[in-house]
């Protein structure tokens, strides 16, 4: 199974930016959906910020929203060259369970001190045992999503 590479940022949008600021409303609802290859990875690729060093330590949670430890995890100490290409791309492996997530994005300093991080609400749909989103669910997240537009909507005219 071919699945897209995906790319997350530390990055928050630009409100100089028109259509950042346009859309930013709708960025804090956005829900990712993401689908293991057939080895069972899910793969990313990860824009470094602007205060990453060599040593620093970049890493990615995956843990169901009702659980304490997470269900999914990697961790890489960056080098010079992942400084140089401003990107890296890590993969969660073992990918055989199907569910909702909250993917953390994490940059540890010195002394383990945490200097960026970022959440996102995913779907992750093993190979091996696909759950697909139920109707309910989908129209729950419709649902949400046309409330959190609206709700912008009138913020916009005051």
């Amino acid at each position: 199974m071919d699945t897209a590479l995906v790319q997350l940022s530390f990055a928050l949008p630009s409100s100089e930016d028109p259509l950042c600021a346009a859309l930013a409303h709708t960025i804090e609802y956005e829900h990712l959906h993401f689908a293991a290859d057939d080895d069972e990875y899910v793969t990313f690729r990860c824009v470094l910020p602007a205060d990453a060093h060599v040593g620093d330590v970049i890493s990615i949670s995956a843990t169901r929203p009702n659980a304490r430890e997470s269900a999914y995890f990697v961790a890489h100490t960056l080098t010079q060259q992942n400084l140089d290409q401003h990107v890296i791309t890590l993969t969660l492996e073992n990918v055989t369970h199907s569910g909702e997530f909250v993917l953390q994005l994490m940059l540890h300093g010195m002394h383990a001190t945490l200097k960026d991080s970022a959440q996102f609400d995913v779907s992750i749909a093993a190979q091996k045992s696909p759950e697909l989103l139920t109707n309910e669910h989908a129209k729950n997240q419709g649902l949400r999503h046309y409330i959190s537009n609206m709700g912008a909507s009138l913020l916009a005219f005051f």
